[in-house]
């Protein structure tokens, strides 16, 4: 897997601002880090900060955490289609929706933690057995057009970087550190 090195040829703002967080970076790694990373962070803090959003309208550690198992399980999915059925459609996914029917609030942090965590490392398990040319199998994102296997990895690197970086935010404010 190539590191990425620019997104001036980035089109669509979501995927330019996702990917420019593993600008120079081993994608791979940054995915395959982000268990650990997400369990150092979630660890230590009680229920209620789990579940508290810090500002109106934004998400909980709780919910960050549900919404990253939600896109496990869809690259999860996304992955395997591209690998085996190469050129296959990819639907996208309204996250809020998702987020308001499936109930984050009430959901089990440390059991999303530990969800995410098996995904991942099955994910992890299939991508590092690819050839150089099945990284380049690809789905079609009915939003984004083409996506390579190697493009799924880097931008949910990119993904799981935005993230941590909210949920670390919100434990630093709970814990009374500042930035």
């Amino acid at each position: 897997m190539r590191k990425l090195t620019s997104v001036k040829s980035i089109k669509n703002p979501y995927s330019k601002r996702i990917l420019s967080n593993v600008l120079n970076k081993d994608p791979l790694k940054v995915y395959e880090r982000s268990p650990r990373e997400l369990q150092r962070l979630a660890a230590g803090l009680n229920s209620k900060q789990l579940q508290t959003p810090i500002n109106k309208g934004k998400w909980s550690i709780g919910q960050i955490v549900s919404h990253l198992c939600d896109a496990e399980i869809t690259i999860s999915y996304r992955l395997r289609m591209s690998i085996a059925q190469s050129g296959g459609p990819i639907q996208a996914y309204d996250q809020d929706k998702w987020a308001d029917a499936l109930y984050r609030e009430k959901s089990s942090c440390s059991e999303h933690v530990k969800l995410f965590s098996v995904l991942r490392n099955a994910n992890v398990s299939l991508l590092k057995g690819l050839s150089s040319k099945e990284w380049q199998r690809y789905g079609m994102h009915e939003e984004r057009g083409k996506e390579t296997v190697e493009r799924m990895v880097q931008m949910t690197a990119g993904h799981d970087v935005n993230h941590l970086r909210q949920i670390k935010e919100i434990r630093d404010k709970f814990l009374g550190r500042s930035r």
